[in-house]
């Protein structure tokens, strides 16, 4: 059954703000994280078993965006008021005079930089205009945008990871990471999604990468035939051996790290050309399904927030902590989503972000499209946001 459809754009629009398209008011924003909850199911049968729908929620569009033209270092639910910092002065210190400029004169702000147009809708009432984006100064930081599309066998992959505002306040680095690749025989596509735990700012965006990577690699043996006999079995195999393949590197070549800071979340997908696929998670990243504008979860919530973490990899056991479910074939036009908690949570608490999701991923998508829609705002969205999206053949080729 597929309800639980989002709400679409209605009302008065709004003024648009520069390199932004207009927004359209639905009601008020006053929905929680994790309100949008659903309601458990019992233990996942062997076979295909429809995932649940997810519910509706209310949300208010605005259209306020763009940079400030002065730095900021306040934050408010990932929107930042304009407390500036003299140029003349020492950082964090407004009003100082420096040796050049004795007189304590400011010099003028730095101006916004060029950014590009975009119709992604910002939600919420009264966002404030953006800083000036920090960079990661740690050489082991990741890019703050990456983006793939194009065709993965027979179906048509998309990818983006865009950097949390959250990080581009404070100069630290993205947390998220994704992979995928195709099984040594052709029969599975393989997709994972990982997201680093916050608690480990420096250091678990490096768990995240090498487990993302491992996962892939550890499934390329796998056939569409084996997943299919004992799909449990073969999730829990790949979780076991890429946990421990993470151990060896971190031993061999981070001899001053330890598992706990390498911590991440994860979401793997094997997916073979015909039949049922099957997922495995530990943590708070999300399998979801789209079909035309219903959207449905896989693994259930239990109407908290996404972000959530009951477990982290890597573990000492990690396929007893796994949650698993089947993924049945997709109907003509239907997606197969595999999110960071980030992105999640926007999909679950927000019917504009929902509405505008499935209006960009109604077709496949290329790059340089995957990283334009995730460019929305919403208020209280500060996390890295990833998204991996796998559409079905018969869209590909009709």
């Amino acid at each position: 059954m597929r309800v639980g459809k989002f709400i679409g754009r209605k009302g008065r629009h709004a003024a648009a703000a520069p390199g932004h398209g207009a927004a359209v008011p639905d009601t008020t924003d006053t929905t929680e994280p994790g309100t949008a909850d659903l309601t458990p199911p019992g233990p996942t049968p062997p076979g295909p078993t429809p995932p649940e729908p997810m519910a509706t929620a209310v949300d208010n569009v605005s259209a306020t965006d763009g940079y400030s033209a002065t730095d900021s270092h306040s934050a408010t639910d990932g929107d930042l008021a304009t407390d500036a910092v003299l140029a003349s002065g020492t950082p964090g210190t407004p009003g100082t005079p420096d040796d050049d400029n004795a007189t304590g004169t400011a010099l003028p702000p730095v101006a916004p930089p060029r950014t590009l147009a975009t119709d992604a809708p910002q939600v919420g009432d009264h966002l404030q205009p953006l800083p000036l984006p920090r960079l990661a100064p740690t050489t082991t930081s990741l890019p703050g945008l990456r983006a793939d599309g194009g065709l993965l066998g027979d179906r048509w992959l998309g990818a983006a990871s865009l950097v949390g505002q959250s990080h581009l306040n404070g100069g630290s680095t993205a947390q998220d990471a994704y992979q995928f690749t195709l099984s040594d025989d052709g029969s599975l596509l393989i997709a994972a999604v990982c997201d680093g735990m916050g608690s480990r700012p420096l250091t678990s965006q490096i768990g995240a990468v090498l487990l993302a990577s491992l996962l892939c690699e550890e499934a390329r043996t796998v056939t569409a035939g084996k997943l299919a006999a004992d799909p449990r079995a073969v999730l829990g195999g790949i979780l076991d051996a890429a946990c421990a393949r993470v151990t060896q590197v971190r031993t061999a070549g981070l001899p001053g790290l330890t598992d706990r800071d390498l911590s991440c979340t994860a979401a793997l997908a094997l997916l073979p050309a015909t039949g049922t696929g099957w997922a495995a998670r530990v943590g708070d990243c999300a399998v979801l399904r789209l079909a035309g504008e219903a959207w449905e979860t896989v693994f259930a919530r239990d109407g908290g927030p996404v972000n959530m973490v009951s477990a982290a990899l890597p573990h000492p056991t990690p396929a007893e902590v796994a949650e698993y479910a089947p993924l049945a074939e997709e109907s003509p036009g239907d997606c197969l989503i595999l999110a960071s908690d980030g992105l999640a949570e926007d999909a679950f608490g927000s019917p504009a972000v929902r509405a505008w999701l499935a209006e960009r991923w109604s077709r496949p998508c290329d790059a340089a499209a995957m990283a334009d829609s995730l460019r929305y705002r919403r208020r209280g969205s500060h996390d890295d946001r990833t998204a991996l999206v796998v559409w079905s053949r018969q869209l590909r080729n009709g």
